[in-house]
Order: C-alpha cells, then sequence, then structure tokens
C-alpha cells in the first residue's frame, strides 16, 4: 500500500521522466512514419544500425547506472565528496567508450553492418546512417551524466524539459533533411542521422545550462577530480564491473537477435523495426518508475532504513505488475490500427501484429525486469546479481532460442521473437527469488 510520502516522492521523481519518454517515444513513432515512406530497405538498415549504437547506449547507460547509485547513496548520507568521485570517475570511463565506439562507426561501417545483414542496399542504408551517428556519442554521455546528477537533486523536471525541446528539435530536423524541405537538400537516412546528433547537441546544451543554475542556486561545488582515493575506486568497480559486463552481454545478446531478424530478410526485418516505436511508447511509460525506484530506495538504503526500503520495493512491484497488464491489453486493442500508419506492403503489416501480440505477452516481464530488476534491485549496490540474472536469461535461453526456431525449426519471424523472449519470464523468476532474499539490501555510502 502506497503512502502519501511515498506516492509524493513518485510523482516528483517519475513523472518528468515518463514524459520525457513519452515524448520522444511518439515523436520517434513520426519519425519511423517519415523514415517508412523511403521503402523496406531504409527501414530494416536504420533499425540495424539502431542496434549497433544501442551497443555504446547500453554500456554508457549501464556506466551511468552504476554512477546513480552512488550518487543516490552518497546524497541519502549527505555526503558531497562522495557525490563528486561518484560523477566524475564514471564519466571518464564513458568518455572512453564514445571514443572507441565513434571511431569504429565512422571508419568502418560497412563491415560492422554486413554483419547485421545480406541484402546490399540494407547494409549500405544502414552505414550511411550510423558513420553519421556517430557524432553524437560524446554529447550523449555529457546528457546522461547530468541528468542523473539532477534527478538525484529532485529536479527530474530540468533533464526532462531538455529533453522534450531535443525531441522536437529531432522531429522537426528529420522533416527537412529526410525530404530535403525548403533549402535544405535530401538526404534521407543521412538527414535522419544528423537530425537526431544535432537535437542530441541542443539537449546536451539545455541540460547543461539548467545544471550550472540549479548548482548555483544550491552553492554546490562539482569541480572536476582527476585523482580518487582507492576505498571509492575499489566500492565503484564492484559496482561498476557487474553492471557492465551484464549489460555489455545483455546487449550483444540483443545484437544478436537483430542479426538473426537481419538475415531472414528485408520485409521480415521492417516488421520488426515497425514494432520498436509502440514497444518505445509503452516501455517509455513505465521507465519513470523504474527511475524512481532506484532513487527513492536508494535513499532509504542510504539512510539506513532497510525497512522502509522494502516496503517500497514491495510497492514498486505491485504498480509495474498492474501497469504492465494495462498496458499489454492496449497493445493487442490498437495493433490493427498502428500498422496502416506506414506504407509497407499489406504482408509486413501482418506480420507486424503478429509480433505486437506476442511482445505484449512477455511485457509484463519486460517491464518487471526493468523497474524491480534494473531499479529496486540495484540500488542497493549488488549488481553481480542482475549480471548472473543478464547473462543467464539472454545467453543461457534467448539466443540458443533464437538460433534454434530461425535456422533449425524455420520458424516465421514474429514465432522466433515470441520465443526467444521467453528469457524474459527467467529473468523475472530469477529476480523475484532475488527481491525476496534482501541480500540486495546494502549501504555503500557508509
Amino acid at each position: 500500500m502506497m503512502n502519501k510520502e511515498f506516492k509524493g516522492k513518485l510523482i516528483q521523481l517519475a513523472l518528468p521522466v515518463t514524459i520525457q519518454s513519452l515524448m520522444q517515444s511518439s515523436l520517434s513513432l513520426i519519425d519511423q512514419i517519415m523514415i517508412g515512406s523511403l521503402g523496406s530497405a531504409s527501414i530494416a538498415g536504420i533499425g540495424l544500425a539502431g542496434k549497433f549504437t544501442s551497443l555504446f547506449s547500453v554500456m554508457a547507460g549501464a556506466i551511468v547506472t552504476a554512477s546513480g547509485i552512488l550518487i543516490s547513496q552518497y546524497f541519502g548520507a549527505k555526503n558531497e565528496k562522495g557525490i563528486r568521485n561518484s560523477f566524475f570517475l564514471p564519466l571518464y570511463i564513458s568518455a572512453f567508450f564514445a571514443l572507441v565506439f565513434s571511431v569504429i562507426s565512422f571508419a568502418i561501417p560497412n563491415v560492422v553492418m554486413s554483419v547485421y545483414a545480406d541484402d546490399a542496399e540494407t547494409v549500405m542504408k544502414a552505414s550511411s546512417y550510423l558513420r553519421w551517428r556517430a557524432l553524437g556519442f560524446f554529447p550523449s554521455v555529457a546528457t546522461l551524466f547530468i541528468s542523473t546528477l539532477l534527478r538525484n537533486m529532485k529536479k527530474a523536471k530540468l533533464p526532462a524539459i531538455a529533453g522534450i525541446s531535443a525531441i522536437i528539435v529531432n522531429t522537426v530536423l528529420n522533416w527537412f533533411l529526410i525530404f530535403g524541405i525548403g533549402f535544405f537538400p535530401k538526404m534521407e537516412e543521412k538527414g535522419a542521422a544528423i537530425a537526431t546528433v544535432i537535437a542530441g547537441i541542443a539537449e546536451m546544451l539545455i541540460v547543461g545550462t539548467l545544471f550550472l543554475r540549479e548548482k548555483k542556486t544550491r552553492n554546490m561545488s562539482l569541480k572536476p577530480v582527476f585523482s580518487f582515493p582507492r576505498e571509492f575506486v575499489v566500492t565503484a568497480i564492484k559496482i561498476l564491473a557487474p553492471i557492465l559486463v551484464g549489460e555489455a552481454l545483455w546487449s550483444l545478446g540483443e545484437n544478436t537477435y537483430a542479426i538473426i531478424y537481419g538475415h531472414l530478410g528485408t520485409e521480415p526485418c521492417a516488421a520488426m523495426t515497425l514494432m520498436y516505436p509502440i514497444q518505445g511508447i509503452v516501455i517509455g511509460a513505465l521507465c519513470g518508475v523504474s527511475s524512481a525506484a532506484g532513487i527513492i530506495v536508494g535513499n532509504s538504503l542510504g539512510a539506513g532504513e532497510n525497512e522502509k526500503a522494502y516496503a517500497e520495493a514491495k510497492s514498486f512491484v505491485a504498480l509495474t505488475i498492474t501497469a504492465g497488464a494495462i498496458l499489454a491489453l492496449v497493445v493487442c486493442a490498437v495493433s490493427p490500427l498502428y500498422v496502416r500508419l506506414f506504407k509497407v506492403p499489406d504482408e509486413t503489416r501482418a506480420v507486424t501484429i503478429k509480433i505486437l501480440v506476442s511482445f505484449s505477452l512477455v511485457f509484463i516481464a519486460k517491464v518487471f525486469n526493468m523497474v524491480v530488476g534494473g531499479g529496486v534491485l540495484q540500488s542497493g549496490g549488488q549488481t553481480k546479481f542482475l549480471t548472473a540474472v543478464n547473462i543467464i536469461g539472454t545467453w543461457g535461453f534467448g539466443v540458443p532460442l533464437g538460433f534454434i526456431t530461425a535456422y533449425v525449426l524455420r520458424m516465421p519471424i514474429w514465432k522466433v521473437y515470441f520465443f526467444l523472449s521467453l528469457e524474459e519470464y527467467v529473468r523475472l523468476i530469477i529476480s523475484v527469488i532475488l527481491l525476496k532474499s534482501r541480500r540486495w539490501m546494502k549501504n555503500v555510502a557508509i
């Protein structure tokens, strides 16, 4: 049962992130409709390139998650030095990964994308998108870290303002650059990538400006540091390493899924890509809850209030299951109308509907793993548990089932997607066991 204090914190932290995510997902849908008019090869190509860029996004997100765990608990302990160290050390690590992915994406995009698909046109479209998209990796790192700090300062609405502004910029520029409106050249998939990069730079500048204003108001010291106490580095590595390994392996698994889809043909791959915007919308509806879970439970653990933290965790479980069931039903109901938004063959629309129904059947497990696994269980810094969960689910079940159903049993793509996605329920079961054990409840800010 949620008390008044819990509800107030949840709304304050989750609502801005949710609104931002829903805005982003909704406008991503508009982007997808624009790209859809370019043909199945462009839809599939940009979708596959997006999967590779997600490798970087997931790794940067994992590092930010570790940073957020530490920052959350240090805020609970009112330790400003700990907050500063928790911000800068992970930031430097993320910047290194941004450099590596930028060089690979810009220098050899054809080599990278040829792993994902056989069709020459799809590979060409994907490579063109990836080369330009690489320019946005550094701005996204800065935005992620500043946004995490602001959310822990109970100023979640500020990164939401920056994010929504960037989304609008991205959508408008997509229209101009994809189709060549006015004096802008028609750049198709290149235009989509450039629009995303410019919007990312705008978001970084806005959120940075808002943070500096808030920092000045609070008289907060956050000067860059380049040396860190050994005890802190050891603690940070203990938290970061399992998350980074786990998320990297999970993302590699997701990219393996994309490779499986890509080699099933352009049209099936296009159908899978059409599923992503609506997936983003319904998952985005609960991503604010996940963000709030990590901060709220982490604050309680950092303050030494374990019973309160466990009660909050149970409230997040109930909220996630209820909301997940409702959203899954909505996906099933709107899927026939959704596919009509795209200029694709009827066969592709029919396959997309089947994929969406399959998605709805695993949706509760997906959001449970996001909120409880990615939010609650990681708030105590016991990230090795979640690493094991991700490895077992993705590589022990998902990847093998994907290859067997696609290449041995030769099932259609929607069945392949459904069976490999059952790994979400494996992760859910393990997460429930870990949640009840309370072994995740640790105070790392001592």
